[in-house]
C-alpha cells in the first residue's frame, strides 16, 4: 500500500493540495473547522507529517519548552504535584497542534535561569512555560527582553505584565483565615512556602490583611517558610505547639505538608478537631484520604495546566500577554466544619 501524502488527503478531502498544506503547516491563513477535517483525514489514512521538511521551511522547531524543578535523587520526601502531572495536562491542550512538549528538568532556579538564556539564545523551542516564579524575576526579564513566547505559572510582582496561570492565593487565604476566625480561632498558622516565591509572598500579605480584618494580631512565630514536604509540616507542628499561646489552625500550602503536620498532631497528642485543625490548598484530592479528612481548597491540576498549553499557542499566535492571565480561585471544600469541640 502506498504511502500517503498530501496529495492522498486532498483527494480525500476535496480541498486543494495548497489548502492541505497550509492545514498541515497551522498557517493562521485557514479556517479552523478547515484544519480539522485535514487533520481527521490525516488520521485516518495515516499520514504522518514531516516535521523535519516544515522545521526548515518554516524555522519553527514545534516544540514548547516546559522548565520544571524535578527532585533530585537523593530526595526522599513527597512535595505535592510533580512535574507529570502538569506535563500531562500541557500536553492535552496541544494534542490538536503541531507542538509537542519538552521537558526541561532543571535542579534549582539557577539551572532554570541558564537552561531559558540558552534556549532563547539558540531558539531551541518556539515557546517557554515555566513555575517557581520570582517577586522580581530574572527570567521573565529575558524572554521579554528577546521578545520570545512564555507563560509562567505563578505571578510576578514587579516585571513587566506577561502571560500568567495562577491560583488565586490572595483570595484564598483571606477566605481561609476569615472561616477559621469566624469559627473561633484566634491563632492561626501560615505553613508557606519557600519565602523568595511569588506565590509565598502574597499567601503572607494576604494572610497579614485577613488576620488585621478579623482583628487578630500578626505573630510571626506562627509563620513557616521552607520545602513543602511532611517533614516540614511535622516539624512546624511540633515546634509551634510548644508555644506558650500555641495555635489552633494550620493553613498548609500543600497536602504534603498537611500530611506531615498530622504526623506532628500523632506526635504531640493532638485530636484534630479537639485541639487543633489542619486546612490545606489541594492539587490531586489526596486529602479526602487523610483520618479524619481535612477542609481544603480545591483546584484539580488538570485545570491550570490544559490553561497554560492553551495560552501558550495563543501567545506563539502573537496574542498580547495582557489578554493571557489567569487567576483561579480554588474550591472549598468542607470535610470539617473546624470549630473546636
Amino acid at each position: 500500500m502506498p504511502r500517503p501524502t498530501i496529495k492522498t488527503i486532498a483527494q480525500e478531502t476535496g480541498l486543494s493540495i495548497a489548502t492541505v498544506s497550509k492545514a498541515l503547516n497551522d498557517s493562521p491563513q485557514v479556517r479552523p473547522e478547515t484544519r480539522a477535517i485535514v487533520v481527521a483525514a490525516a488520521e485516518r489514512i495515516g499520514y504522518q507529517l514531516n516535521m523535519h521538511g516544515v522545521q526548515l521551511r518554516t524555522g519553527k522547531t514545534y516544540q514548547v519548552a516546559a522548565i520544571m524543578t524535578a527532585p533530585g535523587p537523593k530526595q526522599n520526601e513527597w512535595e505535592g504535584v510533580e512535574y507529570a502531572q502538569l506535563l500531562s495536562g500541557i500536553s492535552w491542550a496541544l494534542e490538536d497542534s503541531p507542538y509537542r512538549v519538552s521537558l526541561y528538568a532543571v535542579r534549582n532556579f539557577e539551572e532554570s535561569l541558564a537552561t531559558i538564556r540558552q534556549i532563547v539564545s539558540l531558539k531551541t523551542a518556539d515557546g517557554i512555560i515555566v513555575s517557581g516564579t520570582r517577586a522580581d524575576d530574572p527570567r521573565v526579564r529575558i524572554m521579554q527582553e528577546a521578545d520570545f513566547p512564555f507563560v509562567t505559572y505563578g505571578v510576578t510582582l514587579h516585571n513587566a505584565p506577561h502571560a500568567f496561570v495562577d491560583a488565586d492565593n490572595e483570595q484564598m487565604i483571606r477566605h481561609s483565615v476569615a472561616r477559621l476566625a469566624e469559627r473561633g480561632h484566634r491563632r492561626i498558622a501560615l505553613i508557606n512556602p519557600m519565602a523568595e516565591l511569588s506565590y509565598a509572598i502574597v499567601r503572607l500579605e494576604a494572610y497579614r490583611r485577613a488576620l488585621d480584618t478579623a482583628g487578630l494580631s500578626f505573630d510571626p512565630a506562627l509563620v513557616a517558610h521552607g520545602h513543602l514536604t511532611p517533614a516540614f509540616g511535622r516539624e512546624n507542628v511540633l515546634a509551634m505547639s510548644t508555644l506558650a499561646n500555641p495555635p489552633t489552625a494550620y493553613i498548609c500550602a500543600n497536602e504534603a505538608s498537611a500530611l506531615g503536620a498530622f504526623s506532628g498532631f500523632h506526635e504531640r497528642g493532638l485530636v484534630h478537631g479537639h485541639d487543633a485543625v489542619i486546612n490545606a490548598t489541594d492539587d490531586l484530592n489526596v486529602s479526602q484520604y487523610f483520618a479524619p479528612p481535612i477542609t481544603t481548597y480545591y483546584l484539580p491540576i488538570h485545570e491550570p495546566s490544559e490553561l497554560l498549553g492553551r495560552y501558550i499557542l495563543r501567545r506563539m499566535e502573537g496574542e498580547p500577554p495582557e489578554a493571557l492571565q489567569a487567576l483561579i480561585m480554588p474550591r472549598l471544600i468542607e470535610r470539617s466544619d473546624d470549630r473546636l469541640a
